[in-house]
């Protein structure tokens, strides 16, 4: 038995294949709202699990001592306000790692109603503000600088009740500019902000800080945490309406509304990027005017060392002459291409792709600003750097004899490919197509090399990736080179599935900074800042921008279909015209019965009627079924989790008892087993509630709303994505989303609902029934003018012609074999265009077909 339960531990063992997880904790100073969502997204899209962590986030309690929680070691890290500055300066020993809010959120607030103006017209007002003159000491200094006598103000403790405002029990309320606004405009009620910010009192928010204990065993951990927090704080500005959803759900102890948790979001925002200061930025210069202040107000008396407060990883990294140099500079002018993704580009005035990110990953090092001077090609970047205009260039692929540039040790080596038809077979050995016609971009960094390296090599020069492409599909050439990187961001965003990456030459392209070749120490800085840059971070960037897929065998699929479908073509033909010859006849036969059929027409309807009642009742029956079957498949997918969960708790307190781990003879190894039993009964107690959870989450969306809700076409997306995501993963079926739509229109949302995953799953049948390789559902929302537009497509194959006009009739299906009903498309039709006014239409598209949903604005008065 004990044998046996060894075996089952290592099964499980080996069976979750994973390295474990950091445990971490971070305390919050707040209760839970999107005041932190950038914590959260960190843990709910992966970007913990990524670095490492499995981080505690731990709830705030009114008894919390953030600062004593942190060096006591209770907690990892925590996150604290601009009073961090005072509790360092007392000799708390702590480091802190960036600053989420620019400018504080703090704000006082008067009623428009009030006589007040001014601050000097808070004299003899009653403040509502909190006791701790630390914590709100920007209102306090604000309040000294106007002169006013504060002992005429009468203070009461926050009860952080706004209702004690607009009912005019005090004059002046201390709140936040992202939260008590928003109830005050719901309300109706008119009021005035008074920022400290505006009379020069520019305070840090919601700092994220940790023990220097921690800073110097783990200096490591600590920047390793700081930035997949300020990661998961970029998606989450990015992406502010499914954060709020998220929040709305999971993270909502004050049951916040969805509308004041994005207006808390859309303000903080606004606090979080000033004047294009990177996320999290914290300055040596802002907290010496910090500590002024508080200097000022008598809460310090001494001079305060920085050099442990600020967290920094730079310490060792630069020799003093390269600091004294970028402090002199204080800018590097950098020059982009900005039409060169995935390497460089520009979207929306910023600059993006994977040279941005390895330019990001520098400031940490160097902590020096960046000026982007945009460029059209690789000529007029170097043109830039022969004129001095420009410092430094951020991707350079080969090394070129421009000796006004001189190049870092390459940061990254990058495949040289070949992309072909799919016809030609896999390129195993180079040299033996070297006689063949290829194409390349004009202009491109690599034609020196591939010169060099093979004089022989017959380039043709063509102005895009996409024109190399077509060339290559046309016949024209028989191969388009480029870097992998490159390529493979061209074949996830130019549609062809004619093409595919063949092969590589041996020679790698050496990837690094180019240098202005007359600049010595900066060179140095930025050598030292390449060899330094991590393959793993590289790797990772590189999966953000590209997805490849390898061919490495000719297939012969297409060629079987074709003639499979000339066959079907011609039987088509001939048994047309069998059926027409035969019908021509029949029809010679009807005439003499048509007489007959009339007299009888009347009672042939009515059992006709009746037999359809029938038929609608089962097949009714028959779609409720489906969708349950649907239903339960999707539950089961998302139980796996937990109970595979159960299952290894389950076998550690069994090998617990087995194994004999405790002596139950001994008093505190005693309680030490009660204690190891109630902590796994309590999780499988958590994991339990999970299963129950699941199985009411997943029964509401098929529950009829009672009443139409405001929303965008993306907001049931993502709960039809959240249903769908472990069904479609566990079939690799990619779903891609692309939601731009803002419009919002009034729908019943599980109806809604309802239809998306009717359709998405018609595309997965057929996907399975097509046995497609590379599955891929695109589904994108954008407005036209008052319409909201969400369009499904797929690569599955498509509609048949034939029956593409009868796809929405009711009873057809294609697949009554397999439990079809013929309703699923019909209902969504019925649903789209009587209860929404709107328009749903599909057509093919190359590889597969794309359903359209329209649906206006505007509200139909009759409808409740």
């Amino acid at each position: 038995m004990r044998f046996i339960l060894i075996f089952l531990s290592l099964f499980v063992s080996l069976y979750a294949g994973e390295k474990p997880l950091e445990k971490v904790s971070l305390q919050l100073q707040w209760l839970d709202q999107f005041q932190f969502a950038g914590y959260y997204m960190a843990k709910e899209k992966g970007f913990f699990a990524q670095a490492g962590f499995d981080v505690d986030i731990k709830k705030f309690g009114y008894e919390t001592d953030v600062v004593g929680d942190v060096i006591s070691r209770k907690t990892t890290y925590g996150i604290g306000r601009s009073s961090l500055i005072w509790y360092y300066s007392k000799g708390r020993e702590i480091s802190l790692l960036s600053a989420t809010f620019q400018i504080s959120p703090l704000t006082m607030i008067a009623l428009e109603s009030s006589n007040i103006n001014d601050i000097k017209d808070f004299m003899g007002k009653t403040v509502m503000t909190t006791e701790d003159v630390v914590e709100t000491a920007s209102i306090y200094a604000m309040i000294r600088s106007a002169k006013v006598d504060e002992k005429s103000i009468k203070y009461k403790k926050h009860t952080f009740d706004i209702e004690e405002l607009i009912d005019k029990r005090v004059d002046l309320y201390a709140g936040y500019v992202s939260n008590e606004p928003f109830f005050l405009r719901k309300k109706g009620v008119p009021y005035k902000l008074f920022s400290p910010r505006e009379k020069g009192f520019d305070f840090y928010d919601d700092i994220l800080f940790t023990s220097q204990e921690e800073v110097r065993k783990n200096p490591q951990r600590v920047n390793s945490f700081k930035n997949a927090s300020i990661k998961g704080w970029e998606y989450a500005f990015e992406n502010i309406e499914e954060t709020v959803e998220i929040i709305h759900k999971k993270y909502n102890p004050t049951n916040k509304t969805k509308d004041a948790l994005m207006f808390e979001a859309i303000e903080l925002k606004k606090l979080a990027y000033l004047d294009d200061v990177p996320f999290g930025t914290i300055k040596k210069d802002k907290i010496e005017r910090i500590l002024d202040i508080y200097r000022v107000m008598g809460l310090v008396d001494s001079n305060v060392d920085f050099q442990k407060l600020i967290f920094s990883t730079k310490e060792s990294f630069l020799s003093k002459e390269e600091e004294a140099y970028l402090k002199q500079k204080r800018e590097i002018n950098v020059c982009i291409i900005s039409s060169m993704l995935p390497l460089s580009g520009v979207e929306h005035g910023k600059f993006v792709g994977i040279g941005s990110d390895i330019l990001n990953l520098t400031k940490e090092s160097i902590n020096t600003s960046y000026k982007y001077i945009y460029t059209d090609s690789w000529e007029e970047s170097l043109q830039n750097i022969k004129d001095k205009k420009c410092d430094i260039l951020p991707v350079t692929l080969s090394a070129s004899n421009e000796k006004e540039l001189k190049y870092t040790t390459p940061y990254h080596y990058e495949p040289l490919v070949v992309v072909t038809k799919r016809s030609q077979n896999y390129i195993i050995d180079i040299e033996s197509i070297l006689d063949k016609e290829f194409a390349i971009v004009a202009r491109s960094p690599l034609i020196e090399n591939l010169k060099n390296r093979y004089p022989n090599i017959k380039l043709n020069y063509v102005s895009s990736i996409e024109d190399g492409f077509n060339g290559v599909e046309e016949g024209k050439y028989y191969g388009f080179i480029d870097n992998l990187i490159t390529t493979a961001y061209a074949f996830k965003n130019i549609q062809n599935g004619h093409l595919k990456i063949a092969g590589q030459f041996n020679d790698k392209v050496s990837v690094g900074f180019g240098i202005r070749s007359d600049d010595e120490i900066l060179f140095n800085i930025f050598e030292k800042l390449s060899r330094n840059i991590k393959h793993s971070d590289i790797h990772k960037f590189c999966n953000e921008w590209t997805s490849i897929n390898y061919i490495k065998s000719v297939k012969f699929e297409y060629l079987k279909e074709i003639i499979v479908l000339g066959l079907l073509i011609i039987f088509i033909i001939f048994y047309k015209q069998h059926v027409l010859k035969k019908k021509n006849i029949e029809l010679e036969e009807l005439k003499d019965k048509l007489l007959v059929l009339n007299q009888t027409l009347e009672s042939k309807i009515a059992d006709a009627v009746s037999e359809m009642q029938k038929k609608d009742t089962y097949l009714l029956h028959k779609s409720r079924l489906a969708q349950m079957g649907e239903m339960i498949s999707m539950i089961a997918h998302q139980w796996k989790q937990p109970l595979n969960a159960i299952s290894t708790l389950n076998i550690a307190m069994i090998m617990a008892i087995e194994l004999e781990e405790y002596n139950l003879c001994d008093k505190k190894e005693r309680e030490d087993f009660l204690n190891f039993l109630n902590d796994k009964l309590k999780k499988i107690g958590l994991y339990t509630q999970n299963l129950s959870l699941i199985v009411s989450d997943f029964s509401d969306f098929y529950r009829p709303n009672k009443y139409q809700e405001e929303l965008t076409l993306n907001n049931p997306l993502m709960q039809a994505y959240w249903l769908l995501e472990e069904n479609l993963s566990s079939d690799n079926i990619d779903l891609c989303l692309e939601l731009t739509s803002e419009n919002k229109i009034m729908l019943f949302k599980n109806e809604f609902v309802q239809v998306l995953l009717n359709i998405i799953n018609n595309a997965k049948e057929q996907f399975i029934e097509n046995n497609i390789d590379n599955a891929q559902i695109l589904i994108k929302s954008y407005d036209r003018s008052e319409i909201a537009v969400m369009e499904i497509s797929d690569n599955a194959g498509g509609i048949d012609d034939e029956i593409m006009d009868k796809i929405f009739d009711p009873y057809f299906s294609t697949k009554f074999d397999k439990n079809g009903t013929g309703l699923g498309l019909h209902m969504s039709k019925n649903i789209i265009e009587q209860h929404y006014k709107g328009r749903i239409y599909v057509q093919n598209i190359e590889n597969g077909a794309k359903f359209t949903i329209e649906i206006g604005t505007h509200k139909d008065e009759n409808e409740k």
